[in-house]
């Protein structure tokens, strides 16, 4: 693996960072009812599977008070909050607005989970680790992996898939100084606790899951896509959403790539950039959740 290649992935993933998860409209129904005692209920079904972050906009609000403004939609159908009157002999006036997009905000992350590295059990991987400089690794890191087979994916923690679909790869070339693009494919899924894994680089015709699959450690996802000449390479991390204070418009709000524990060869800890680990498995992490 030359180190022109691994820059020019580098590049990549960090031009790609502030789009993981693009916004998603009309997921979310939002159903305002007005009860007898002049509250309002807002009530909401879900059409797709996984969390969903509700950013929603009162242009009029008069006889009430809504503190928060992003709520997380779980549950298929259920209450997203209620409006209750300031004077309760007087109806609450309204007119509002409202988006979506795939997250859950501010999670409480499991500390004591560890992860599975997404390949088959014995496989010898070495990890490249992405950052970013204009981020902490602690808050933002991916792993990067090339084969020279097209390796089968595993999912590295039990979680429901929530979304399959396109990512475009921007490949700069050092000797031609020219910018190619190209559509890869990704599988997103999400965890009990709020977090997702993101697996990207799957050949779009051998992805074996479908939105809405509940999936264990260690079930085949898909067949890697092809990368550089002759290797296949594949991306993965763990992420979470957090609240962004500074920015009002950022409604899914900050993308926090972190890094969770894995279990290898070397037993429980941290992934290291340019180590190699031996793929492992056993019934303790199966067991965990």
């Amino acid at each position: 693996m030359s180190k022109n290649k691994f820059l020019i992935v580098v590049l990549f993933f960090s031009l790609m960072a502030h789009n993981i998860m693009q916004s998603q409209s009309g997921k979310v129904i939002l159903i305002p009812i007005k009860n007898a005692d002049n509250s309002v209920d807002f009530k909401y079904t879900k059409e797709a599977a996984g969390s969903y972050i509700v950013n929603i906009n009162f242009d009029k609000l008069v006889n009430s008070e809504l503190k928060a403004t992003k709520l997380n939609a779980t549950a298929d159908s259920g209450l997203l909050f209620k409006l209750e009157p300031i004077d309760k002999n007087k109806k609450i006036d309204f007119s509002y607005s409202y988006s979506t997009t795939q997250g859950y905000l501010n999670p409480t992350v499991n500390p004591n989970i560890t992860y599975t590295l997404p390949f088959h059990k014995g496989k010898v991987v070495k990890i490249y680790a992405i950052t970013r400089k204009d981020i902490s690794p602690e808050r933002w890191k991916s792993y990067l992996v090339y084969s020279k087979n097209q390796d089968t994916i595993y999912s590295m923690r039990k979680g429901t898939v929530v979304f399959i679909g396109d990512f475009s790869e921007s490949n700069y070339d050092e000797i031609t100084k020219k910018v190619t693009t190209i559509q890869r494919k990704r599988v997103v899924v999400e965890h009990a606790d709020g977090t997702f894994a993101n697996y990207s680089g799957l050949n779009e015709k051998a992805i074996w899951v479908t939105p809405g699959q509940k999936v264990d450690s260690q079930t085949e996802l898909g067949l890697m896509d092809t990368g550089d000449n002759d290797w296949f390479k594949f991306v993965f991390n763990v992420y979470y959403h957090e609240q962004d204070e500074k920015s009002k418009n950022n409604f899914r709000g900050t993308e926090v790539a972190f890094s969770p524990n894995f279990l290898t060869q070397k037993g429980i800890g941290k992934l290291l950039d340019k180590r190699e680990y031996v793929v492992t498995y056993n019934d303790s992490i199966r067991l965990q959740e």
